[in-house]
């Protein structure tokens, strides 16, 4: 290592500043020399102005009075700490920097977006700081080794797997593809067709679209006058709303009546709004939907709803269970020190959130994650239980 100088640069004396900021920020909250009065701080980094349509807020805000309601953790109050990451990566950095410097921030549940949160993790996790991770699919965000950083939803990955299984158990023997060109899309899209193949299926066409190209509309409908040769089962659609919902409006209006499945990012009301009754029947998986039968979930959309005056979505869900999560974390490990956090939510044989069955492997991911999956009926999502079987055909547009 280098000795200071007198003669350093401006720059690299900021540099030994912030470091030396750093490690007290760090030393501090690893004391976890509170005042008995203090709040146990928890942050949220999640676009709030880019996306007011997500519930995420109110099953944040839920489970936090609830929390307090019970008592707290461990003595103190819980709070939360909200920060907009503006859905950019810079702002994303910025914000991760700001949550996992201030020593009173144990915890952070965010961000929504997987190109977010990877790099914000790589600050948290060198800061001290637990990440609670309830949107971001990508598998890269837990390959890095990290012992402070959780994902409490399913990845691409098994997405892709999960819905080949369907198409399986549906009977499908001859499936068409038809992906976002991004990681995404390439993601799921690799995983349906190697877990498809495994199954006995056949990919029997394959093809990419811009996420956002203008000639998309004009590409589609060429690909489906091809495709009405192909002697496909079903469409594969590893794609993000509102051009999912245009694509397969454009499969509907081309004359093909195929079973539609798609993923979790078409999950959403926009798919309607984009494919309009074009999207009837279409598959697609979630980590929740309120129609489930277990009982966790019906107690917490009794709850929800007569609250809100509104039903709770797949956001509320996920910032319900990550405060609870926490929660019960800090209060196993009798501490609100971030390493004995991630120690207990690493120890812990899971408990059953109403997202589902919440424990962690070693790298941070869940070990069993089964997906809830809905059907477009009438212009809305309903629930498809287990081994009830969608429309087979639908009439082209």
């Amino acid at each position: 290592m280098k000795r200071f100088t007198p003669g350093a640069t401006p720059a690299l004396l900021a540099t030994l500043v912030t470091a030396s900021l750093l490690l007290g920020c760090s030393r501090d909250r690893a004391s976890g020399a509170a005042a008995k009065t203090d709040d146990v701080v928890i942050g949220v980094a999640w676009p709030w102005a880019a996306h007011p349509e997500i519930r995420f807020g109110e099953g944040l805000q839920m489970a936090l009075d609830e929390v307090n309601a019970s008592g707290g953790v461990n003595g103190h109050p819980l709070r939360l700490r909200k920060e907009d990451d503006r859905a950019s990566v810079d702002s994303g950095r910025m914000v991760a920097q700001r949550l996992s410097t201030d020593p009173k921030v144990v915890a952070v549940i965010g961000h929504l977006q997987s190109y977010v949160t990877i790099p914000a993790a790589a600050i948290y996790d060198a800061n001290g700081v637990v990440l609670l991770a309830p949107t971001a699919t990508d598998p890269e965000l837990t390959g890095h080794a990290y012992k402070r950083v959780f994902r409490t939803t399913f990845t691409n990955k098994s997405v892709g797997r999960h819905m080949a299984e369907y198409a399986a158990a549906q009977g499908y023997k001859r499936v068409a593809i038809y992906y976002v060109r991004d990681d995404y899309g390439r993601g799921l899209s690799n995983a349906f067709e190697e877990r498809a193949t495994d199954d006995g299926i056949a990919v029997v066409a394959r093809q990419s679209y811009d996420p956002e190209g203008s000639a998309n509309e004009a590409a589609f409908s060429a690909t489906f006058n091809k495709w009405k040769t192909i002697d496909a089962d079903a469409i594969f659609v590893a794609g993000e709303v509102p051009l999912a919902g245009t694509l397969v409006a454009r499969a509907r209006a081309a004359g093909l009546s195929l079973p539609v499945i798609g993923v979790d990012a078409m999950a959403s009301g926009a798919l309607m709004t984009a494919g309009g009754t074009a999207v009837e029947g279409t598959v697609v998986p979630a980590v929740f939907h309120p129609s489930e039968t277990r009982d966790e979930v019906r107690s917490f959309v009794a709850a929800f709803t007569k609250r809100y005056g509104v039903a709770p979505d797949a956001g509320s869900a996920l910032g319900y269970d990550s405060v609870w999560l926490l929660a019960n974390a800090i209060r196993t490990a009798h501490s609100s020190k971030p390493d004995d956090i991630a120690r207990a939510l690493h120890a812990s044989p899971g408990t059953n959130g109403v997202t589902g069955h919440l424990a962690f492997d070693a790298s941070g991911d869940l070990t069993d994650r089964p997906l809830v999956k809905m059907v477009v009926r009438h212009g809305h999502f309903e629930y498809l239980a287990e081994g009830e079987s969608a429309p087979t055909k639908l009439a082209a547009r």
